[in-house]
């Protein structure tokens, strides 16, 4: 089976330079091996916390202040990406997010392959009016306290194991490629 990485952003307001959390889980061989997260202090100057986001995952200004930037933790994060691939739930909004923070701070983009568990879970559950991350979790049974960073990441990672059960296909190219699925490139 091939190392997964689930990630998720938080973020201050609409700029995706506004990062404020992230959560990261790890699963290798359906085995969650790694849970990681932190608060960030967003960019200079898209630092402000919009009112809607805050009623969203509930991270203030004062709980950043002291938290590290981006490029602090891009190593460690860079360490839990190593040889993974990575997912996301609406994967376009956290790999925009991670796209525009490397941009932002020169760091070199990382090369992993992506997918997204929103379009995996509409082709997977066609059933399901929606297909929000609390919505899916539902379905499976997944606790969730949606919109906290870690929580939404391992939520993530639990929605492709099930799919991958329901399925009997315990490898990311096949079970993509069954429901019509393909990996994007994140560099």
């Amino acid at each position: 089976m091939t190392k997964i990485c689930a990630i998720d952003f938080e973020t201050a307001n609409a700029s995706p330079l506004s990062a404020c959390s992230i959560g990261v889980t790890v699963m290798e061989d359906g085995v969650m091996c790694d849970l990681w997260s932190t608060l960030i202090k967003p960019v200079k100057g898209a630092d402000e916390f919009s009112y809607h986001n805050i009623m969203i995952h509930g991270i203030i200004p004062d709980m950043v202040k002291n938290a590290p930037s981006f490029d602090q933790i891009y190593a460690h994060l860079c360490e839990l990406f190593k040889d993974a691939v990575l997912v996301a739930h609406n994967a376009e909004f956290d790999m925009k997010v991670l796209r525009s923070l490397c941009t932002y701070y020169g760091l070199e983009l990382p090369k992993n392959e992506y997918f997204c568990t929103v379009r995996l879970s509409q082709a997977a559950l066609p059933f399901l009016d929606r297909h929000r991350l609390n919505i899916v979790s539902e379905y499976f049974g997944i606790e969730l306290d949606h919109h906290e960073a870690s929580s939404d990441a391992r939520a993530c990672a639990l929605i492709v194991m099930n799919i991958m059960s329901m399925s009997d296909i315990y490898e990311i190219e096949p079970l993509l490629k069954a429901y019509r699925q393909t990996l994007k490139k994140l560099g």
